[in-house]
């Protein structure tokens, strides 16, 4: 019986860490360029259970009970990066990268998962210890000038082009971004977007939210233009998530009713054990 009390304690734990994530993916909907978590749970190994000496049995014998299992864990998250449907700001430095992917189908759900978000902007969020360059990915393009005419994002990391450089602009001249991430100003090329690509996104490490990091994970940068990533920047539109609501509420009420099956679970074992001690 206490079995059966850890058993389904272990299937609370792992439903409350799938409505985390759900949860966030929710809260992430509005989210420009957001891609959804998912998670894959997973059975503890299994276990030979074999029944004690308790005189129910002739002496100096055992006997094999079969095999239990530990109850469930959460194996791990992955991110979907599948393209979200663009929308269109009129803004300026609002980009937007497409990767012309088609739409998911039930015989080419994982190849659309990965290479509809093949490519990313680079953007520099600070230095290491040796002033190395940090550099996170995101598809999230609402970028700005700041009063000096670099291009920023949101959280005021810098934008770089395909040398790994600051993209600096002048605010006072009209500015045209071409499909293949060209910044024209007054019809002069003054720089070009990186939009990077890597040999395998799933090795990619989430870095906070919206954005992800190469890290520790052996991930590797396999081209820096539009064109090597199979994608175009498209000026004047976002990218949106590509969270479905409908699926994600699905899931929610999903988890929901596990978590309390489990907790009928927990309250009929602690009962019979009452019982028994009683």
């Amino acid at each position: 019986m206490v079995k059966g009390l850890y058993t389904a304690y272990t299937g609370m734990v792992n439903e409350q860490r799938r409505m985390d994530i759900a949860t966030n993916n929710l809260a992430n909907v509005n989210s420009s360029g957001f891609k959804e978590q998912r998670s894959v749970s997973q059975a503890f190994d299994d276990l030979l259970a074999i029944k004690i000496k308790d005189l129910s049995d002739a002496p100096a014998t055992t006997r094999d009970l079969g095999i239990i299992t530990g109850g469930v864990k959460l194996g791990g998250t992955y991110t979907n990066f599948e393209q979200g449907a663009l929308k269109s700001t009129g803004n300026t430095f609002d980009l937007a990268l497409n990767n012309s992917i088609p739409t998911s189908d039930n015989n080419n759900v994982r190849d659309n998962m990965l290479a509809g978000g093949n490519a990313f902007f680079a953007t520099e969020y600070g230095t290491d210890e040796e002033q190395n360059i940090l550099i996170k990915y995101t598809r999230d393009g609402s970028f700005t000038l700041t009063t000096d005419g670099y291009l920023v994002t949101a959280e005021g990391n810098y934008v770089l082009d395909t040398n790994g450089n600051r993209i600096q602009l002048d605010p006072n001249l009209d500015t045209a971004i071409q499909p293949n991430g060209n910044i024209l100003q007054d019809d002069a090329l003054v720089a070009t977007i990186q939009v990077a690509s890597f040999d395998d996104i799933t090795l990619l490490e989430r870095y906070q939210d919206n954005s992800f990091i190469i890290g520790d994970s052996g991930a590797t940068v396999v081209g820096t233009t539009a064109e090597d990533a199979g994608a175009s920047v498209h000026q004047g539109y976002l990218e949106g998530s590509n969270i479905s609501v409908i699926d994600e509420m699905v899931d929610l009420i999903t988890i929901q009713r596990a978590y309390e099956t489990n907790q009928k679970v927990i309250q009929t074992e602690d009962s019979t054990l009452e019982i028994a001690v009683n």
